[in-house]
């Protein structure tokens, strides 16, 4: 038995705790992609937006808005306005001296109210025919030559209307107007383009088909216009004077007889009997007899300025031929005639 105290147990020695080493980072090779870090459930770490990136942006968001905003329009708003100049009227610039002759008259003057004025020179004419024995006799002879003419001009009266009788020429003074219409421009078309080539070859199974037409813009026509002669006379001189001037020589009306009634109308043999009572001149054809000519009437009736019309054609029998010489158109009244162009569609007022 062991003599002496017992020894108290000795506490146990702590240990201590093993310094944990921070594991190795493993170094990437070329060509493959890093590996996401992990958090201590092992799950991929999400990566932080950096916000301090967004500061430089926002700042200069807001300089931009308070330049345009504040900076520019002030700027702008120093400059003044670019002022339009007015520009008064002015008057005119018109002749300021009219020759008549060996004399001078004054032109007109106008104020400046009047700045789009313009003085635009006619186209009148005037002759006087002096030291004539018989005046008159000389105006009916001009216009005897005036209706033989071609084209011919027909005796009218202010409004242009053909008129059936002629003054009297053995009176010592008169006055007598004729006229003719002058033919109107052709309109001008705009030319078509070309079709493009294609470098493709035509199929010539598949059926050709046209492009549709564009509509064409419609074209102004042109006014009608009329030349007239203006035959005065007095003892001794006659005083010619031609112009032009608007307007469109048009029919007389249907003369009526006593009881009130028109005109009885006439027939296709009618019409023949007055061509053939004509003279060649008359009718625009050469030759002094009609006995040299064939008158053939047609059937039906034609319109002509709203007229009902026979036509009647004339052939040249002289020589065997039967040349057609012009084809003419009679209202059924007998008042008017007309001769159509041989070389086209136009109509001429012959009565």
């Amino acid at each position: 038995m062991p003599i002496g105290k017992a020894k108290a147990p000795k506490a146990p020695k702590e240990k201590k705790p093993k310094k944990e080493k921070p594991p190795k980072e493993k170094k990437v090779k070329k060509g493959k992609d890093v590996p996401e870090e992990v958090d201590e459930t092992g799950q991929e770490k999400k990566k932080k937006f950096p916000i301090l990136m967004l500061i430089p942006a926002v700042v200069i968001l807001a300089a931009a808005v308070i330049i345009f905003v504040f900076v520019l329009p002030g700027r702008n708003a120093d400059k003044d306005p670019e002022v339009t100049p007015s520009v008064e009227p002015v008057p005119p610039v018109l002749p300021t001296e009219l020759p008549v002759g060996e004399e001078i008259v004054p032109g007109m003057v106008l104020e400046a109210d009047e700045f789009a004025a313009q003085a635009v020179l006619a186209k009148t004419i005037t002759y006087t025919y002096t030291d004539l024995v018989d005046a008159g006799k000389a105006a009916e002879t001009y216009v005897k030559q005036l209706k033989t003419a071609d084209p011919r001009y027909y005796v009218v009266d202010e409004e242009l209307v053909r008129q059936r009788e002629e003054p009297d020429y053995s009176a010592a003074e008169g006055l007598v107007l004729m006229a003719r219409p002058l033919p109107k421009p052709e309109p001008e078309t705009p030319e078509s383009a070309p079709p493009e080539e294609s470098g493709e070859p035509e199929s010539s199974d598949a059926p050709a088909s046209a492009p549709p037409e564009e509509p064409s813009a419609p074209v102004e026509e042109a006014p009608d216009m009329v030349i007239t002669v203006r035959i005065a006379w007095t003892p001794g001189q006659c005083v010619v004077t031609a112009d032009e001037m608007l307007g469109k020589i048009t029919a007389p009306p249907r003369e009526e007889n006593a009881g009130g009634s028109a005109q009885r109308p006439i027939g296709q043999q009618g019409a023949k009997d007055r061509i053939e009572s004509m003279t060649p001149a008359e009718l625009g054809l050469p030759g002094e007899s009609m006995d040299q000519y064939v008158v053939f009437p047609l059937d039906g009736v034609e319109m002509v300025n709203d007229v009902a019309c026979i036509r009647i054609n004339v052939y040249n029998a002289a020589d065997g031929s039967n040349e057609f010489m012009g084809g003419y158109l009679m209202s059924t009244d007998g008042l008017h005639l007309y001769r159509q162009d041989p070389s086209g569609d136009e109509i001429e007022i012959l009565k």
